[in-house]
């Protein structure tokens, strides 16, 4: 895995804990508080970590993962499509990219990274069943507010600055395609967008903020995107080690 001397980052989250209603039928100036939707476990569906900051996992969340409806097991990872969920709230749901990083990794996971052929046919293949159009990914632009992200390698950013964030390893650069025997992995950006030019096509100014730094899957191809959007979610399991300290810090709860 190349130029895995990214840093993690904190991204900030924009929805606040709480949202707020006018109660028609209240006396005039009150507010009426109405709570985030909760899952069954009682976790936030929509969460936000210490105002802001990614989520940490949590041992409970972790040891259950596998036994959630929608999870599946392939290449030894588990995955789980929130569209297939017995949940509605969870069904239906609707995340931007920061809450739905943070649903994932409350339970030992992120959202997808495709690093392999395998892992992109497994979802689009359950997109395309389920008639979902548009899902979120891991994918995320190294701009400013990535440590590290004005090292030579990483430009022009719009080829060269793409990175896994769940795994923290760096994309391909985005006009390489994929033969199968010399360049291997997967790169399926779109060759064109709403703005009618190759994906990806955010605006970055130099040292500046993404215009649009992260990554979804919109019709069966990836596009870069504003992360303040909302969309569907996928989660797969952090890499082993990431896990294996969850484990370690949690020895009396068996995560497997």
């Amino acid at each position: 895995m190349e130029h895995q001397a990214l840093l993690w980052f904190v991204v900030a989250c924009c929805l606040c804990s709480h949202g707020e209603a006018q109660n028609p039928g209240a006396p005039r100036g009150k507010k009426i508080i109405i709570p985030l939707p909760k899952d069954a476990s009682g976790t936030d569906v929509y969460p936000d970590c210490n105002k802001g900051k990614v989520c940490l996992p949590e041992a409970a969340q972790c040891a259950t993962r596998k036994n959630l409806q929608g999870a599946l097991q392939f290449q030894n990872k588990t995955y789980w499509f929130n569209w297939q969920s017995n949940e509605g709230v969870l069904r239906n749901g609707k995340w931007n990219w920061f809450t739905a990083r943070n649903y994932c990794r409350k339970r030992c996971m992120d959202l997808i990274s495709f690093e392999t052929p395998g892992e992109w046919d497994l979802v689009t293949r359950f997109m395309r069943g389920a008639g979902i159009d548009e899902i979120w990914t891991a994918g995320r632009l190294c701009d400013a507010e990535v440590t590290g992200c004005d090292a030579p390698h990483y430009q022009p950013l719009n080829i060269n600055g793409w990175f896994w964030a769940s795994t923290l390893v760096k994309m391909l650069p985005t006009n390489r395609p994929v033969d199968g025997r010399f360049v291997k992995g997967v790169n399926e950006w779109a060759p064109t967008g709403p703005k009618g030019v190759p994906q990806p096509d955010g605006f970055t100014p130099q040292g500046g903020l993404g215009e649009e730094p992260c990554m979804a899957v919109i019709g069966n191809k990836w596009h870069d995107v504003s992360c303040h959007t909302r969309r569907a979610i996928v989660c797969e399991d952090l890499p082993p080690a990431n896990i294996q300290f969850v484990r370690n810090q949690n020895p009396n709860v068996f995560i497997p």
